[in-house]
């Protein structure tokens, strides 16, 4: 993003050199108005700034946006272009839409609190990642100093815009921000002895920060939550016109319920399959008269629960995933599937973040696009704390078998790998990088298990194989959720009913243990769309394969495809299909 200098009157720029100047300058105003998405990436002049998300700084936002879409729309003859720049278009022309749907028409800014509670907790977060004796602590110290001093302003926004809140959305944020207040109270006071000279200063903004992130707290608890009237539901237009824009996808809705429901159904009979084994073997005087959905209910869920039985304890799940990961690369060293980052690379296990602790059980949390060579982070959740009820169900939901599959998707060889993969390419622009897609991300890291185990990861080990099944039947679950969570008005399927149906859908048909599914639940209503990113990828991704498969033939090798596959940054799967028909792999 270095300043170019302009071509000669005597050489008026190409269509190339216009689009590439358009890009840069769309990339820098995006970046601009979102300081900490910026600080994520690896992109550092704006450290010391937050969102503007006053009135006037969300109409002052609307306004550029609408000017980078024209100039994209008007200015751009995409047909002038090379295939690359061509996807570069439209994934910047796909972000200014999406941005501007995000603040013209979602509006989450009026009744979700957690968009402000995330940026309080990545604000300070992506800061202060670097490893210990880095030289950029002086540099990241002082933008947290300036960063903490603009809290009260961002909070005296969130409490001028949320007008209509959300009960569901208001209660998860009372939960979460008390990671940001004990953030500011326990962990800024070690982070300031890093760079003694600036201690006073930085302690002075935290204690800033600190009051008026108390303040917004009891807000939050004494206030808002008190006038929390809106439904949680987005309706069928809105989920519809925002799942357009996150999954970047050609499947609708329709065809995504009816294949989730398919593929549903073939799991749960493949499940008996492997579980009536079992069953004879670990309980050989119980008889089952039952037939149909009924015997796969009763056979698999009394195998499931017996395998649950073996499960970390709260204080060793982190030493255990350590251990599943050991395992998990020596059996993906010799199947080939797919190109390792080295040992070298800076891949670390640790909890998740307390901001976002108990929203998932696990994340991979990427290294910034600007600076590949920083740490890449697998988060996993904590149960320290929680009801002892809530603790049995949840390690018995994440036993050992379900916990190795967990590292097959986040870390080996599913989001780690991938991202190393996108983030290093030398073929992947800039903005196959920053203009990441969830629906590729997530698509390739259920492809991962599948591939995993498909290689012969379980041989021998059934009860493995099971429990991978199980939580397969999550993306087909995940999926139905999201769209009937959203969909279904009020008036339709009444709050109960639709959450006696999710039970049953998790519990029953997917065997999920209670803790597990009252916690997506709770997802599936703050966190719209994204659950659908899943199944879809998946699909979309898998159809490449087997796509690339038929055009090579003999020919065809899984680690050669995936790798190319990787190669071209984390961009929609659809865009992914252009890159392959080009180069005549499909």
């Amino acid at each position: 993003m270095r300043e170019m200098n302009p071509p000669s009157s005597a050489h008026p720029r190409t269509a190339r050199e216009r689009f590439d100047l358009l890009a840069r300058d769309y990339l820098a105003e995006a970046l601009r108005l979102q300081p900490t998405l910026a600080s994520s990436l690896g992109f550092h002049p704006h450290d010391g700034e937050l969102e503007d998300l006053s009135p006037a700084g969300l109409t002052s936002a609307v306004a550029s946006l609408q000017r980078f879409q024209s100039r994209l729309e008007r200015e751009v003859d995409p047909g002038s272009l090379d295939l690359s720049r061509r996807i570069d278009h439209r994934l910047l022309l796909e972000d200014v839409t999406a941005s501007r749907f995000r603040l013209e028409e979602l509006q989450s800014h009026r009744w979700d609190p957690s968009v402000y509670n995330e940026i309080l907790g990545y604000s300070t977060l992506f800061l202060t990642l670097l490893p210990d004796g880095a030289p950029e602590w002086p540099d990241r110290l002082a933008s947290l100093t300036s960063r903490l001093r603009r809290f009260p302003d961002l909070l005296s926004a969130a409490r001028e815009n949320l007008s209509e809140p959300s009960r569901v959305h208001v209660d998860y944020v009372i939960g979460a921000n008390r990671a940001n207040i004990a953030f500011l109270e326990a962990s800024l006071p070690a982070l300031a002895g890093r760079v003694p000279a600036l201690r006073g200063e930085l302690l002075a903004a935290g204690n800033i920060a600190l009051q008026a992130t108390r303040d917004y707290q009891t807000w939050l608890e004494q206030d808002l939550r008190s006038r929390a009237g809106r439904r949680w539901r987005l309706g069928r237009e809105l989920w519809e016109r925002k799942l357009r824009f996150t999954l970047q996808s050609d499947l609708s809705p329709d065809a995504i319920w009816r294949r989730a429901e398919q593929g549903l159904r073939a799991e749960r009979e493949a499940m008996l399959e492997i579980a009536e084994p079992l069953h004879a073997r670990y309980f050989p005087t119980h008889s089952h008269d039952e037939t149909g959905e009924a015997r796969i209910d009763r056979i698999v869920s009394e195998v499931i629960a017996r395998i649950s039985d073996q499960h970390s304890q709260p204080a060793t799940i982190l030493a255990d995933v350590e251990r599943w990961v050991r395992k998990i690369k020596t059996f993906l060293r010799g199947a080939d599937l797919v190109t390792l980052p080295p040992e070298s690379d800076a891949f670390v296990l640790e909890p998740t973040p307390g901001f976002l602790d108990g929203l998932a059980v696990a994340f991979f949390n990427p290294p910034p696009a600007f600076e590949p060579h920083l740490k890449k982070s697998f988060w996993i959740s904590s149960v320290e704390g929680k009801p002892e009820e809530f603790v049995r169900s949840y390690l018995r939901e994440y036993n050992d078998c379900a916990l190795q599959n967990l590292t097959i998707h986040e870390a080996f060889p599913g989001h780690y790998v991938q991202f190393w993969h996108a983030l290093n390419s030398p073929v992947a622009s800039i903005y196959k990088k920053v203009f990441a897609s969830s629906t590729f991300a997530e698509g390739w890291a259920v492809w991962a298990e599948k591939l995993v185990y498909a290689a012969g990861y379980a041989d021998g080990e059934p009860e493995n194989l099971l429990i991978h099944k199980k939580m397969q039947l999550r993306t087909y679950i995940n999926a139905m959720l999201d769209q009937r969570f959203h969909v279904a008005s009020p008036q339709e399927v009444p709050d109960e009913e639709l959450e006696d149906w999710a039970l049953d859908l998790m519990c029953r048909q997917g065997f999920q243990e209670e803790a597990e599914a009252t916690g997506k639940m709770r997802r599936a209503k703050v966190s719209s769309t994204q659950l659908s990113t899943y199944f879809a990828g998946y699909l979309e991704i898998s159809d490449l394969a087997e796509a690339a498969r038929r055009a090579a033939g003999p020919a065809f090798r899984p680690r050669a495809f995936h790798d190319r596959l990787l190669s071209f940054g984390t961009i929609p799967p659809r865009e992914v299909r252009r890159l392959l028909q080009e180069q005549a792999a499909i």
